[in-house]
């Protein structure tokens, strides 16, 4: 398509083609302005699984890359999440399992993992990084099936200050990348009512010569 015809096709379709950008912008922009704000909050931790000699082994390096391997699962999981509940309690935070669920998450970094606790506030937030850490220092390796040693969690990097996880910036950005997908929308319906005004014509222009 030659560059004199998709100019030719903005100029007449114009407002075919700002209307859906325009909506998708809108809706994107109204839409994250109206979601409750969330806050994340995360820790550093040290992970090993507990030597049973004076020695350490290669087996248990490989035991810990085992088990960080599963952390994520166990940590996301219904049981993990009914095992932070009660410690969350203690501090008048009530979150249900669902919550406390989507809320944590384990990112592997070899030996080490980051811990992220996401909530409605700050206090919640931090809480339950704090609490998945206690959960993991006195019940870690009972998900694993073992409850006669407990696993080495160390903290190198103690609770951050809770961080809302949205900003304006990043809604603005999503309204723009919209508006931009609405843009693409709209030259594809402008192109398809091009085609078809010109087919209309065609024929018009047939039926009045023959």
């Amino acid at each position: 398509m030659e560059l004199t015809t998709l100019l030719r096709i903005v100029r007449r379709f114009w407002l075919l083609m700002l209307v859906p950008a325009l909506i998708a912008g809108g809706l994107s922009l109204w839409f994250d302005l109206q979601q409750p704000p969330r806050y994340t909050a995360t820790a550093r931790l040290l992970i090993t699984y507990p030597a049973t000699t004076a020695t350490d082994s290669a087996e248990i390096w490989q035991i810990t890359e085992y088990i960080i391997d599963d952390m994520p699962q166990v940590v996301s999981s219904a049981s993990f999440a009914a095992k932070v509940s009660p410690l969350l309690a203690t501090r008048n935070i009530n979150l249900t399992l669902a919550e406390i669920q989507q809320g944590l998450r384990i990112n592997p970094l070899h030996r080490a993992v980051d811990i992220s606790g996401e909530a409605s506030s700050p206090a919640a937030a931090q809480a339950l990084v704090e609490a998945a850490i206690t959960v993991l220092q006195t019940e870690g390796l009972a998900f694993w099936g073992r409850t006669d040693t407990q696993l080495s969690v160390v903290v190198l990097d103690g609770v951050s200050p809770p961080q809302l996880t949205t900003s304006l910036r990043s809604v603005v950005f999503d309204a723009a990348l919209r508006t931009a997908l609405g843009l693409i929308a709209g030259f594809a319906l402008a192109v398809a009512a091009t085609v078809l005004y010109e087919r209309r014509e065609n024929r018009l222009w047939k039926s009045a010569t023959m």
